[in-house]
């Protein structure tokens, strides 16, 4: 049976809040465990929580004021428990990127990857049912998109994709790849990447049966975007319309482990808190019943 941990990451945010608001789905739920990593002293909700439910194990780290230490530690918990079989995904909550990961990464993706293998293999997925993307470039200046596009980092995203639905979702997709420049590069005399990169890769794919298209420009590519996942060259060309069309219904993955990484595909809601507006925990609960449908 499937279980999970829940890293209880940014107390400056709506986490704990979240949590609360979640209790009736995480006392129904259909995982065998659910494990909560963080700082019970900050995170009073959810060790109350824990204390009410059987299947929900608390387990308490200290937060001092060094959070990527913290951070790294309470990660590195959760990847000790999929190590022992104990959890088969794990579920990040959002946090401040600069007071936790110090500049030294440039988001939980990254800090993920290198912390579980040192491996740079890995892709981010915002996933819905009916429409994903990914990004091949995440959070980098837009300068520094063109040098970062190459053949081995495309081929490797797309059987990143290849195998994350086949093998965790049990389902074939459409790829749709995004071009670079405007047009896919059309409008240009000289060749661009748009050509040497991603029409190679994709042709190469396509020889293999695989359902691909591109290079897509990117003005028209989402006027059809049901059962598609796209592959955009950096990060707010792919986010935009995925943020427009799924609003909170969606869930950020990262793929290409053995582990699969998800959190809700928001932010640490600091300034809702504030406002005391009402709290939305739609994609945490999309976030659960992925733990539950996922295949092992």
């Amino acid at each position: 049976m499937k279980s999970t941990c829940i890293l209880l990451t940014d107390p400056g945010g709506i986490n704990d809040q979240i949590i609360k608001k979640s209790i009736k789905k995480l006392k129904k739920n259909k995982l065998k465990k659910i494990y909560f990593i963080g700082d019970k002293s900050y995170f009073k909700n959810s060790y109350l929580i824990s204390t009410k439910i059987e299947k929900i194990i608390f387990l308490n780290y200290k937060l001092n004021k060094n959070y990527f230490l913290y951070l790294t530690k309470i990660t590195r918990e959760a990847l000790r428990l999929f190590k022992e079989n104990k959890i088969n995904s794990l579920i990040n909550m959002p946090l401040n990127k600069k007071k936790f990961l110090k500049n030294k990464y440039c988001g939980f993706t990254e800090f993920f990857s290198d912390l579980f293998d040192g491996k740079k293999n890995v892709n981010m997925l915002l996933y819905n049912e009916n429409f994903s993307v990914c990004p091949l470039t995440t959070h980098i200046k837009l300068s520094e998109v063109n040098k970062n596009i190459s053949v081995i980092k495309l081929s490797k995203c797309i059987e990143n994709l290849i195998h994350f639905y086949k093998e965790k979702i049990g389902k074939q997709i459409e790829i749709c790849v995004l071009g670079l420049n405007p047009h896919a590069g059309m409008d240009f005399q000289i060749k661009t990447k748009d050509i040497t990169v991603i029409k190679y890769v994709v042709d190469k794919f396509k020889k293999r049966g695989i359902n691909i298209k591109g290079p897509l420009s990117a003005d028209t590519a989402f006027n059809s975007v049901r059962k598609k996942i796209f592959i955009g060259m950096y990060h707010d060309q792919v986010l935009i319309p995925f943020k427009l069309v799924n609003k909170f219904n969606g869930i950020n993955i990262t793929i290409g482990k053995k582990l699969i990484r998800m959190s809700p595909d928001h932010g640490t809601g600091a300034d809702v808190l504030k406002s005391k507006k009402n709290i939305v925990n739609q994609s945490f609960i999309k976030c659960i019943d992925f733990c539950e449908k996922i295949k092992c």
